[in-house]
């Protein structure tokens, strides 16, 4: 019997029989399919670099020459030394994960010096950032090794509002159950002034809930305001009114308020348009309110943005929460700090919030460790719009206001690089028009790190701002800049010592009012705005920290702070102990102080002022019991006090367990009581113009770039413009792709989103832009190679040499710290182990063969076992194809 014979039949049977040893002779058969796909497995033997002799020198020799490298990563080897292109991209990512590794492992282990932490974290961060950027254009043949995970279409992250036009259809909040249900928040007497525009046209309807005969519901005050505005005629250009063939007129206006169902809370009023006309509503004679803004910031949690109203200042003064504004954590999604440094309100009552945010918010993504941020929102909390800096490296807010004409302009310090400039700490200006487009941002450059902390807009449309200079040891410093951001002037205030503004405000007669802190006193001095280095007056304030000023609409002046001592004047109450919040009183030429304390047996801080409808509004915290049972470490507070008398009427403190409150900034919205939120829309605009602009509704700025490469040709640059959309940058990308991708944007929750699918077998290198100018983070576009699926025969080996491997490796490690460098040091040595099994993918072996005949019954050892589940696993991990189609 010929043994060989039978053991064929049993391969034609199906049995495992790829290879064995039979009678003592050592002969192996193989199947057709293992020979195939063996066949495809024709690199040269290569030693890699793991299995080499390892460092001789000590960790800190290996430290310090991984530090004296201009990069960690490896120049590839040429000429008869020259490597496969798949191995040299294996042997140079392991050698650079290798030295991260080094540094991670020693960062991981205790008693480190801040000054060695400190080095170790700056080179791993710059090693890191040098191997991202590598595997984004690192060559490749059948081997793909992606950063992070590998991608099969680039995606964006999502623009507000995208590259979709404006909605015909805005529904408000649900605010009944039932659509019959009556509105009881309303007494059935309210007016409201509803305003249509169109261009130039523009026509106001008024009506009154008290014609009525019925308690209002949405149903019926929809069918009031139709009415009203049906009743406004079409008229020609001679001003006849136009006839439809009945003889009746045609309505002006496509315009209808309708009872729409909300897919979370209930029924609410919707505005239905056929244009774009802008709607505007609003409660005529309805009473002030105040906008707070403030922070909270627990022992284990950051700090987080809240926004507050008072509907009943002139009462109880009772507060709800409006919204909260909170920075994430791209990676972890965790929320990061957030503070609120300023409010400011509009005549059509919107609040316009500024602040600083540690992360992302929404479709913002930061670029840098922090950034300066502008919110606007509606009576009712909703964001209208919100807007980041863009700031590469650091940027800070610190104050706001409302021109005449509706901008928004913004005060705040900028660090490092910005707008194709570099420097340390400097004041900015930044203007925006009333729908986010921002119109400039100046960066006032000067030596040293300067602070801003006020700013002001003179009669003549000037932009004043203020702070500490960084010369001299610091210095009260002001900058004059015209309606266009250009710079005009720059002053340092007369010094003895150290300076800084704390609050500027324009006075009734057209002087700058500047606070300054000198020292441990205070001082009120009156500028010339024209001229701000000409002092026009000034008044001691004694031993105090004044932070705080308004002007009365009678031109008197508020100023507050706090202080360890009376203050000169004449004095309302007495001192109380710790340190005082005071309001102190000044005629509008700065005489006849007379002061108010704010004040327990703890300590209390007046942030804010603002005066609205004949009352002084305070805001502030305290660490007693001011106006009621403290609830947390440090509580804020609102009073009422009489411009007059000075007498306190009113304190309402609010707080919570465990959470400190953070300065309480306090501004006063004219109609701010508006009952249009029973109909579960803002006041004012309810239709806004919104923006397509990218530099508006992401963080990106003008100027920003990025590179893209096809299939290793030439790369090409894309810059972003200062009018850029979606669309428009779809465009180029289309150009550079042409017939090689399917470039889209599709739709998504408020927004869009720019895609980008290679064609099978294409790949389309993402390359980022230069520190400081990178498009791609600020898109959130990834800066590495996208491949599209290369088309496989159904008929190929199920196994081939190379695929697609991820390092699962994130830009955000770092071994800051020693928890940090920990869970960096795990990742790594997962991406070690995942790029050696890249390599190996590169050549036929035991587990290969086992994959191609379907796995030998107890053949396999553990290591290729082992090695089987890895491979596995990177199949799993394609995002598209058959998981047969792709092999090793």
């Amino acid at each position: 019997m010929n043994i060989n014979s039978g053991l064929a039949g049993l391969t034609l049977l199906g049995a495992d029989t790829s290879w064995f040893s039979a009678a003592g002779i050592g002969q192996a058969i193989e199947s057709k399919a293992v020979r195939e796909a063996k066949a495809q497995f024709t690199l040269p033997e290569t030693t890699p670099p793991w299995r080499e002799a390892g460092s001789t020198g000590s960790i800190s020799t290996q430290i310090a020459a991984i530090r004296r490298l201009a990069t960690i990563i490896d120049k590839p080897l040429t000429g008869v030394r020259a490597l496969p292109t798949d191995v040299q991209t294996a042997f140079t990512t392991w050698k650079a994960l290798d030295r991260l590794n080094v540094l991670a492992t020693t960062a991981a282990k205790p008693g480190l010096s801040a000054t060695e932490r400190s080095q170790l974290a700056s080179t791993f961060t710059k090693g890191l950032a040098d191997l991202q950027t590598y595997m984004g254009t690192a060559p490749s043949d059948k081997l793909e090794m992606s950063f992070g995970q590998p991608v099969r279409r680039a995606e964006s992250a999502v623009v507000a509002p995208g590259t979709g036009g404006l909605s015909v259809s805005v529904t408000g909040k649900g605010v009944v159950a039932k659509r019959d249900e009556v509105l009881s928040q309303m007494s059935g007497t309210e007016r409201f002034r509803v305003t249509l525009e169109r261009g130039s046209s523009v026509d106001t309807v008024v009506i009154d809930l008290g014609s009525l005969p019925e308690p209002p519901t949405l149903d019926s005050v929809a069918n009031l305001v139709n009415q009203a505005i049906a009743n406004i005629p079409m008229r020609d250009t001679g001003g006849n009114v136009v006839l439809n063939p009945d003889g009746t007129p045609v309505p002006k206006w496509k315009v209808a308020f309708e009872p729409q169902k909300t897919e979370e809370d209930g029924w609410a009023m919707a505005i239905n348009r056929q244009g774009l006309e802008t709607v505007s509503i609003d409660q005529v004679d309805a009473p002030d309110a105040l906008i707070v803004a403030t922070g909270r910031t627990g022992l284990e949690t950051p700090t987080a943005a809240r926004v507050l109203r008072i509907d009943d200042p002139e009462a109880a003064m009772t507060n709800k929460t409006l919204a909260t504004i909170e920075a994430k954590d791209r990676l972890t999604t965790k929320a990061v700090a957030t503070t609120t440094d300023a409010v400011a309100t509009d005549a059509d009552g919107f609040a316009y919030v500024v602040g600083t945010a540690s992360g992302d918010l929404d479709e913002l993504r930061a670029a840098g460790t922090q950034d300066l941020y502008l919110t606007k929102m509606d009576s009712i909390g909703n964001v209208v719009w919100q807007r980041a800096l863009g700031a590469a490296d650091s940027a800070s807010g610190a104050a706001v206001t409302v021109a005449e004409n509706g901008d928004i302009v913004v005060a705040g310090t900028v660090s490092g690089s910005f707008d194709g400039t570099s420097a340390d700490a400097d004041m900015l200006v930044a203007r925006y028009a009333n729908n986010g487009d921002e119109m400039f941002a100046s960066r006032i450059r000067s030596v040293g790190e300067d602070r801003a902390t006020s700013i002001a807009i003179a009669d003549d449309g000037a932009i004043l701002v203020g702070g500490r200079a960084g010369q001299g040891g610091g210095d009260a410093f002001v900058a004059r800049l015209n309606g266009t951001g250009a710079v005009t002037q720059r002053v340092k205030l007369p010094s003895t010592g150290d300076e800084s503004i704390t609050a500027m405000a324009m006075t009734a007669d057209g002087r700058l009012a500047a606070l300054t802190k000198e020292g441990a006193t205070s001082k009120l001095r009156f500028l010339d705005p024209a001229n701000p280095g000409t002092e026009l007056g000034s008044v001691d304030l004694g031993t105090a920290d004044a932070r705080a000023i308004a002007i009365a609409p009678d031109g008197s002046i508020a100023i507050g702070g706090t202080t360890l001592a009376a203050l000169p004047g004449t004095q309302v109450n007495g001192i109380s102990g710790g340190r005082d919040g005071f309001v102190a009183r000044l005629a509008a030429d700065g005489s006849g102080m007379a002061v108010t304390y704010l004040g327990t047996a703890g300590n209390e801080q007046v942030d804010s002022l603002a005066f609205t409808n004949g009352k002084l509004y305070v805001g502030g915290r305290t660490t007693g019991d001011l106006g009621g049972t403290r609830s947390g470490p440090t509580d804020g507070f609102v009073a009422r006090v009489d411009p007059v008398s000075g007498g306190v009427e009113k304190i309402t403190q609010f707080g919570q367990p465990t959470l400190r409150t953070e300065p309480v900034r306090v501004a006063a919205s004219e109609g701010g009581s508006s009952k249009v939120e029973a109909l579960g829309l803002g006041r004012g605009v309810a239709t806004p113009d919104g923006s397509l602009k990218l530099t508006t509704g992401s963080s990106l700025r003008a100027g920003d770039n990025f590179q893209m490469r096809i299939g290793g040709g030439v790369i090409r640059t894309i810059t972003i413009g200062k009018d850029e959309t979606l669309a428009t940058l779809a465009d180029k990308v289309r150009k550079i792709t042409g017939s090689k991708a399917l470039v889209t944007t599709p739709k998504k929750d408020d927004g869009a989103m720019l895609r980008v699918s290679p064609k099978a077998g294409i790949d389309i290198e993402f390359i980022a832009g230069p520190a400081g100018r990178d498009a791609l983070e600020k898109l959130g576009l990834p800066a590495a190679r996208v491949s599209g699926m290369d088309p496989i025969d159904k008929n190929a080996p199920r196994v081939r040499p190379g695929g697609s491997f991820g390092l699962g490796l994130n830009p955000a490690l770092s071994i800051a710290d020693q928890k940090s460098a920990t869970a960096a040091l795990a990742k790594l040595k997962s991406a070690l182990s995942m790029s050696q099994t890249s390599y190996r993918s590169l050549y036929w072996d035991d587990t290969k063969q086992a994959m191609v005949e379907g796995g030998r019954k107890g053949g396999s050892t553990v290591r290729e076992q082992a090695q089987m589940a890895n491979y596995q696993a990177a199949l799993s991990r394609l995002s598209s194809g058959p998981s047969t189609s792709i092999g090793f």
